[in-house]
């Protein structure tokens, strides 16, 4: 059975596109014949990755040509010959729901962020028509998969669909320091809560550190307080090697690949209670209490990060949990919840 990912437009070599790479490799590892059909904006950061399963092709068009030029993508010898299609993201989910010549294949829609704009995210009309339309292309597919029960809820699916978690390639465990920065590692919009991150640094005082690119970099860069550093876009091995905790302050996040690499890695995280992944890392109810906050509660951010940074026997505990539960998200895990769920 050969399997083709697809997602296009992608902002970034990252999250998804990581995702899907990391995807194709382990299914080739295991025998199976996954492709990945991709669509990267020129200016997205990250290097791209040479492999015969992976096609990439760069997207230029916005606007009312951005379905049309994400359409022309799909004429590819890998979706073609596909027996299922996996969609990743809404853009290819509302082409690929359209189109009549692919209904003789499985068709399935991962799901893997919630794939309209949350209020305050878009103008009105908009973020209504946005959800209309991938509302209306989800209801065409022939499966939809969410990465978390949050997620699940989100869409309104809770029940109808699968729960088909993401992966993450874990990493190496160092030896985190406390009194290494603070680190926030994502793309630079509204939703990942970067502007949050400063205002933590802010307050707090402690060196701070952001890696990412995006939508709000020149305005962050503006306001940027004296004790926080521009890493720039780097490997996820290299940003967890000198950090001290994790700051995740995502205003959504329907799974978390930024907190399971810290914690694969030894360093603790502290995230929002709207990243899907929560409850996964932190099992223990306890630290979950004190380590997945609501965003509107600053006191309690702040007061997390000082007694991870003041606390070593906290911190060590903090530290093996996470470890612990992030060794059971890895990208092998989801692959294999994959292939059971396309059995199903």
């Amino acid at each position: 059975m050969r399997v083709t990912l697809v997602a296009a437009p992608l902002m970034a070599r990252s999250g998804v596109y990581r995702s899907a790479v990391d995807l194709v490799t382990t299914a080739r590892a295991a025998g199976h014949d996954w492709h990945a059909v991709l669509g990267v904006r020129p200016e997205a950061a990250g290097i791209p990755v040479e492999d015969d399963r992976l096609t990439e092709r760069v997207v230029t068009e916005h606007g009312r040509h951005l379905l049309p030029a994400v359409d022309r993508l799909l004429d590819s010898d890998a979706v073609r010959s596909a027996d299922v299609i996996v969609s990743l993201i809404p853009q290819s989910d509302m082409v690929i729901a359209r189109r009549q010549d692919l209904l003789a294949k499985r068709r399935v829609a991962w799901v893997r962020g919630l794939p309209w704009p949350a209020v305050g995210e878009q103008h009105g009309a908009r973020r209504v028509l946005l959800s209309a339309m991938e509302r209306r292309a989800l209801a065409r597919f022939d499966d939809v998969w969410s990465t978390t029960p949050l997620l699940e809820a989100q869409l309104g699916h809770s029940g109808r669909g699968s729960i088909v978690p993401a992966g993450v390639p874990l990493l190496a465990r160092g030896r985190s320091r406390a009194e290494a920065p603070i680190v926030f590692a994502g793309r630079l919009s509204t939703e990942k809560g970067a502007d949050l991150f400063m205002q933590i640094a802010a307050r707090t005082g402690v060196d701070a550190r952001i890696h990412g690119t995006g939508a709000l970099e020149a305005e962050l860069h503006r306001a940027s307080p004296p004790n926080l550093a521009w890493g720039g876009w780097r490997a996820a091995g290299d940003i967890w090697a000198d950090a001290g905790v994790c700051v995740v302050p995502s205003h959504r996040d329907a799974f978390g690949r930024t907190p399971v690499e810290a914690a694969s890695a030894g360093v603790p995280v502290v995230m929002s209670d709207q990243v899907g992944v929560a409850p996964l890392l932190y099992t223990d109810t306890e630290l979950r209490d004190q380590l997945v906050l609501p965003i509107g509660e600053p006191d309690r951010w702040d007061a997390a990060i000082r007694r991870l940074r003041q606390d070593d026997l906290f911190r060590r505990r903090v530290v093996e949990h996470g470890w612990a539960n992030a060794q059971h998200l890895t990208i092998e895990a989801s692959f294999h919840a994959a292939v059971s769920a396309m059995q199903n």
